[in-house]
């Protein structure tokens, strides 16, 4: 059977470096099913992969993607717990952006009636690697106190909703000036970053963070670990400032892991670091994907979470999803891939 897809041909900036092309996929292999695609998230961190700034990524030509959603078409020998005509979900290295995919069926979950494939799409990989960090990494709990970098990003607004479903955390965030009500209406206090001092604003109401979750990266990280309380978790989840103004700077990353990560571990001092790693969770604890997985769509489906402003575009202009990502987009971009 054929299969759209986008494939990452390099790393250069630019449209170019994305191709809209056709492959053949084979019939599912044993434990293994066919996806009709109907739509997949996309997220920076797909940008980072292409640019080539995340270690141990895909190396080009690949297809970026790191979710999908569709229908089961076909199963391969031994397949159980999945059928065709089912829609499912499923978080991948790579392959998303496709028309048709077979993935392995023990990381398909099944999709609750009546939800459609974009919601879906839009909260999969986002609330999923929040739901871990909350939940499985920094364990917070009614009574703590957190900071969420990018509080107006897809997934700061996932930690707080998320956060809120806890219930009695209190939560600062970190966003720009256009977006201090958004933050502000999801249950945070909003801290400006570019006309203030995270640092000073968390310090005047009695620092002692139990969580600071940070996605920045570079000298950032060290900054963050500073305002934890004894006990407290840095958790690290990616490091944007390596990629600024379409140029990677990898010397950020390593002063960010180095400096922010790794050195505070050789100081006893009671707080810990976390560079969060949703694979290597899953290594450690086997069952934590379909349970987390399960319980962000269960939530979905309950409206207690939803994606902001979601926008959706057809598959073939992923290269323009990537510059508006690159352009600093609002909101969470989904590639629709039932067409050409």
């Amino acid at each position: 059977m054929q299969s759209f897809r986008i494939s990452a041909v390099s790393r250069a900036p630019g449209p170019a470096s994305l191709r809209f092309d056709e492959a053949e996929v084979p019939e599912p292999p044993p434990g293994q099913a066919r996806i009709r695609v109907e739509a997949a998230g996309v997220s920076y961190g797909d940008l980072l992969f292409q640019r080539g700034v995340v270690p141990g990524g895909p190396k080009p030509p690949f297809t970026p993607g790191c979710d999908i959603t569709g229908v089961v078409e076909a199963t391969g020998a031994g397949v159980t717990g999945v059928r065709p005509g089912q829609r499912v979900t499923a978080l991948v290295v790579s392959g998303g952006y496709s028309s048709v995919l077979n993935v392995a069926a023990e990381r398909l979950v099944p999709v609750p009636d009546g939800l459609d494939p974009v919601p879906v799409a839009s909260v999969a990989l986002n609330y999923f690697i929040a739901h871990q960090m909350l939940h499985r990494i920094a364990k917070v709990g009614a009574g703590h106190r957190i900071l969420v970098h990018g509080a107006s990003g897809g997934v700061g607004l996932a930690f707080l909703q998320l956060a809120g479903e806890i219930g009695g955390v209190q939560a600062w965030g970190t966003c720009s000036p256009g977006n201090l009500d958004l933050v502000r209406s999801a249950g945070a206090t909003p801290i400006d970053y570019r006309n203030g001092d995270f640092t000073k604003v968390i310090r005047a109401a009695g620092g002692g963070l139990h969580a600071a979750f940070d996605h920045i990266g570079g000298t950032h990280f060290w900054r963050s670990y500073g305002l934890l309380r004894r006990g407290g978790h840095l958790v690290a989840y990616g490091q944007n400032a390596v990629l600024r103004n379409g140029r990677p700077n990898m010397l950020v990353g390593a002063v960010g892991f180095l400096g922010g990560i790794a050195a505070p571990k050789l100081v006893p001092d009671g707080r810990r670091t976390v560079f969060y790693n949703a694979w290597l969770l899953e290594k450690e604890q086997p069952s934590a994907y379909r349970e987390d997985l399960t319980r962000v769509l269960a939530l979905l489906a309950a409206g207690k979470i939803s994606a902001r402003s979601v926008t959706v575009l057809p598959l073939r202009q992923a290269p323009e999803a990537f510059r508006s990502l690159e352009a600093g987009a609002t909101g969470k971009l989904v590639l629709s891939c039932t067409g050409e």
